[in-house]
C-alpha cells in the first residue's frame, strides 16, 4: 500500500489536539466525504453531519449504495463457495522454486515450512486483520510526516495523515470486511422473504437465507480501533519528536533494498560482482559470457526487501555512520527471563535489520563503494516499537561493531543463514512432495487455517496421538 499522496497542511484547522482521546472519526473533509458516502447515519452524526444535508440526488445516490451492496453480497458468496471447496495441491502445479527472498519470507519458513509452501509458493494470501491494517496504516503516517517541514510535523498533522490514508483504504477489497457485520435488524425481515420465496418452487433458485444478510459497518469497533492506532502515533510522539529530526535526516526513506548473494557465503561479498564482470570483459565471445552469466546466477541468489528509514549519525570520531531504523506497531517483548534467553530474544527480533544490512554492503561491494570512497559506514540498527508492556514506546537499539571486521563477522553469520535456507528451500522444492514442507506447533500459525483447506491426506497433518 505505501503509496506517495500530497498530505501538505491537512492539520489546518482540524481537531485532535496532542491525544487521541477525541474521536477518531473528527478528521478533515476528505474523511467526512470518504465516511459519508458509504458509512451509517451515526457516524455522519459523530461526524457532525445533519440530514438536511441530503438533497434532489439522495435517491440516486441511494440507488448507487444499492448496487454497491448487491456486488459486494455477489463477492462474498462467490468468496464463501470458494472457501467452502476443498483444495488440491494439483490445483497449484508443480511447486515452483522461489524467484528471491526476503526478510519476511526467509522467517517464515525458518518458523514454519508449510507456512512458507502456502503463502510463498502457492502464494495463498493470509487475510488482513486489524493488527496488520493498524501497522500499516501507522507505517504510512509515520513515513509522510516527514514530508513537512519540521515546524509542521505536529500530532495533530500526524494524526490526520492515519486518518486520511485509511479514509482512502477503509473500503478497498483489502480492508472493507474488518469491520462487517450481520445487520440483525434486518434479519428476521431476511428469513420471512426466504421462507415465501421457499414457498414458491418456481422462484427458489436453491440458496440458502444466509447468502441473503445484508452486512453493515460496525462504527463503534472502526472508531475503537482507529484510537488505539492514534494511541501508537501518541507513543511515538512521545518517544520521537519529529520536529526536532532536522535535514540530512531522514537519509532515506521506504528504501527498496536487493542483492546477489552466493550461495556459498565463505566466497565473500556478493555473487554480483562475478556477474557484472561476465558483462564487462569484451575479450568474451557472447556465448562464453552467456555461460558465466548463467554460472553466476546458479551459484547466487536474490534477497531483497524494503527499508523503513535511514538516518545519519554523528559518531564521536566526528566520522558519520548510518543507522537502520523499523518500526514495529506491535508491543516490544518482554525480556524478563534468563540473560541468555534475553539475548536469544533480542537478536532474533534484529533478524530482519541484519539481513537489511548485509544488503546494503553487498550492493555497496557489487557497485565497487566503501567507506575509503566517502561512502559511509553502515552500524547502527534501530526497532521503534511503538508499544510496550508499559503502554509506551520503546526503541531497542544495536550497534553492528565498533570495527569493520567486526561488523562484517556478524553479517557474515547472517549470510550463512540465509543460504542454508536458500539450500533447504531447494531441496524441498526438488521433492516435489507438498508433505515434505512441515507445519508447526505455533497455534497462531497461518498453516493451521490454511491445511485444513486442503484434501485430507494431500498436504503435511499433524500426526494423531
Amino acid at each position: 500500500m505505501r503509496k506517495k499522496t500530497n498530505r501538505i497542511g491537512i492539520g489546518c484547522g482540524c481537531g485532535g489536539g496532542g491525544s487521541s482521546s477525541g474521536s477518531f472519526a473528527v478528521a478533515s473533509s476528505r474523511m467526512m466525504h470518504y465516511y459519508s458516502s458509504s458509512s451509517s447515519t451515526s457516524l455522519s452524526t459523530r461526524l457532525g453531519m445533519t440530514s438536511s444535508r441530503r438533497s434532489d440526488t439522495e435517491s440516486s445516490t441511494d440507488n448507487d449504495k444499492t448496487a454497491q451492496q448487491q456486488q459486494q453480497q455477489q463477492e462474498q458468496n462467490q468468496e464463501q463457495e470458494s472457501e467452502n471447496t476443498l483444495l488440491h495441491p494439483d490445483d497449484f502445479g508443480p511447486i515452483p522454486h522461489p524467484k528471491h527472498l526476503s526478510p519476511s519470507s526467509a522467517m517464515a519458513f525458518k518458523e514454519c515450512p508449510q507456512s512458507f509452501l502456502f503463502q510463498y509458493l502457492y502464494k495463498i494470501k493470509q487475510p488482513t486483520n486489524h493488527v496488520l491494517a493498524k501497522g500499516s496504516m501507522c507505517h504510512s503516517a509515520l513515513e509522510h510526516i516527514f514530508d513537512l517541514e519540521p515546524k509542521e510535523r505536529t500530532i495533530e498533522n500526524l494524526h490526520n495523515m492515519l486518518r486520511v490514508e485509511w479514509a482512502e483504504n477503509r473500503l478497498e477489497d483489502e480492508y472493507r470486511f474488518l469491520f462487517e457485520r450481520e445487520n440483525e435488524e434486518n434479519q428476521e425481515g431476511d428469513d420471512i422473504i426466504n421462507n415465501n420465496n421457499n414457498n414458491n418452487s418456481n422462484e427458489n433458485d436453491g440458496s440458502s437465507s444466509s447468502s441473503n444478510i445484508e452486512r453493515e459497518r460496525d462504527i463503534e469497533a472502526e472508531i475503537e480501533w482507529g484510537q488505539s492506532a492514534l494511541q501508537l502515533l501518541d507513543n511515538y510522539y512521545r518517544s520521537e519528536d519529529p520536529r526536532t529530526i532536522q535535514r540530512p535526516n531522514p537519509h532515506k526513506r521506504e528504501v527498496w533494498v536487493s542483492a546477489n548473494l552466493s550461495i556459498d557465503p565463505t566466497v565473500g561479498v556478493t555473487a554480483a560482482n562475478a556477474n557484472a564482470n561476465a558483462n564487462t570483459n569484451n575479450n568474451d565471445s557472447l556465448q562464453q559470457q552467456q555461460q558465466q552469466q548463467q554460472t553466476a546466477e546458479e551459484s547466487s541468489f536474490k534477497v531483497r526487501g524494503i527499508i523503513d528509514r535511514i538516518d545519519m549519525v554523528r559518531e564521536s570520531s566526528r566520522q558519520v555512520a548510518l543507522k537502520i531504523i523499523d518500526y514495529k506497531s506491535g508491543k516490544a517483548p518482554n525480556l524478563k527471563y534468563s540473560p541468555s534467553m534475553n539475548q536469544h530474544i533480542f537478536q532474533k527480533n534484529f533478524y530482519q535489520l541484519k539481513i537489511y544490512a548485509l544488503l546494503l554492503r553487498e550492493k555497496n561491494a557489487a557497485a565497487g563503494t566503501s567507506a575509503k570512497n566517502n561512502e559511509m559506514e553502515l552500524r547502527y540498527l534501530k526497532l521503534h516499537y511503538l508499544n510496550s508492556v508499559n503502554g509506551r514506546a520503546k526503541p531497542w537499539e544495536m550497534d553492528l561493531g565498533e570495527t569493520q571486521d567486526i561488523r562484517d563477522a556478524e553479517l557474515n553469520e547472517v549470510h550463512r543463514d540465509l543460504s542454508q535456507i536458500w539450500m533447504d528451500i531447494s531441496s524441498l522444492v526438488q521433492t516435489q512432495d507438498p508433505n515434505a514442507f512441515i507445519g508447526c506447533d505455533r497455534s497462531f500459525c497461518f498453516c493451521h487455517v490454511c491445511r485444513d483447506r486442503f484434501v485430507p491426506g494431500t498436504v503435511w497433518e499433524k500426526p494423531s496421538k
